[in-house]
């Protein structure tokens, strides 16, 4: 069995390799070679909660089982991540045996990853105000890939925690050579913003409608699981809608659902981001060109699957052997 470690991780992907890797997971789920159930989760009475995604490519260099298991503890002290598990590949290499990788970085960067192709693809290509709301790790690895792929000249930042946005906005000045101010609300964050990311664990919702400029695009990913929410479902009225995946973000949106629940929207609203990357893109309702847009994101396991595999794939100068104990 092979282990690897968030270091190695880290060093293998750097932010062009991880558009690349993203590119190739949504383009696998829209040409119908990815297998892979729904989330499971299981909550523990102090807020925790342990998620489980299986997956199988079919087809191709990824080809192969896997496992991701993760347990999240949403705590506003802690310094390093949120996350802690592993992803497991079977059949890694072709002696059979397992590897085993740190998945709390592989989810950080093809989070991040994700946003990054789909703002891409569909925000101004002059987009340089980017609003970020959360302050915690997705927040700087949102900041990182954001600048990659735009001019990024100004950051609004909000967090609901005054201290944890201080900290975020001095590292953002250091890191990224950007003028950032700290905002006071959601609403003022925003204002200005050409593109939005919202990176919280928040259980309510605190970015409405009327909150947003008259060209944006959103990148909706804090609340993955039932029970968490970023977004007022009015928001969903007056943008092109996204998804990575439409029965995932169904079945994990609690604002998707209230919006349907209260009749702002219909059942088959939005389009997957890979059926846009193979010009595969289609919808029974049209969109309304409108100019805002928003990708609503809950995370794939063939996300972390593409990511794991390419790792090992680099196997000889980034691996370590578990020791044998026998």
């Amino acid at each position: 069995m092979i282990i690897v470690s968030r270091e190695q991780v880290e060093h293998a992907l750097s932010p062009k390799k991880c558009l690349e890797l993203s590119r190739d997971a949504f383009t696998l789920v829209s040409q119908g070679k990815v297998k892979q159930t729904l989330r499971t989760v299981i909550t523990s009475g102090q807020g925790s909660l342990m998620g489980t995604m299986p997956a199988c490519i079919e087809a191709g260099k990824y080809e192969g089982f896997g496992l991701k298991a993760v347990k999240v503890a949403f705590d506003e002290n802690k310094q390093d991540t949120s996350h802690e598990g592993c992803i497991v590949l079977f059949n890694a290499y072709d002696n059979g045996d397992m590897a085993f990788l740190d998945a709390a970085s592989v989810t950080e960067l093809r989070t991040a990853a994700a946003s990054a192709l789909a703002t891409d693809i569909l925000a101004s290509k002059r987009a340089s105000h980017l609003a970020i709301l959360g302050t915690g790790i997705q927040a700087r690895k949102h900041a990182l890939m954001m600048s990659k792929i735009r001019s990024i000249r100004q950051i609004s930042v909000w967090g609901r925690s005054q201290p944890n946005a201080y900290k975020f906005a001095d590292w953002c000045k250091e890191n990224l050579n950007v003028s950032v101010t700290i905002a006071a609300t959601p609403s003022e964050a925003v204002s200005y913003a050409d593109i939005i990311c919202t990176v919280t664990a928040s259980k309510e919702p605190f970015l409405h409608s009327v909150d947003l400029p008259a060209r944006c695009h959103i990148n909706a990913i804090g609340a993955s699981a039932p029970g968490f929410q970023e977004l007022n479902p009015d928001i969903y009225t007056v943008a092109d809608v996204y998804f990575d995946s439409r029965e995932a973000v169904w079945h994990s949106s609690s604002c998707l659902l209230q919006a349907k629940q209260l009749g702002l929207i219909q059942a088959n609203i939005g389009i997957e981001i890979g059926d846009v990357i193979t010009n595969n893109a289609f919808s029974a309702v049209p969109l309304r060109h409108s100019p805002r847009t928003l990708f609503k994101s809950v995370g794939l396991a063939v996300q972390d699957l593409v990511f794991a595999r390419y790792v090992i794939s680099q196997e000889k100068r980034l691996c370590t052997d578990i020791p044998n104990n026998n």
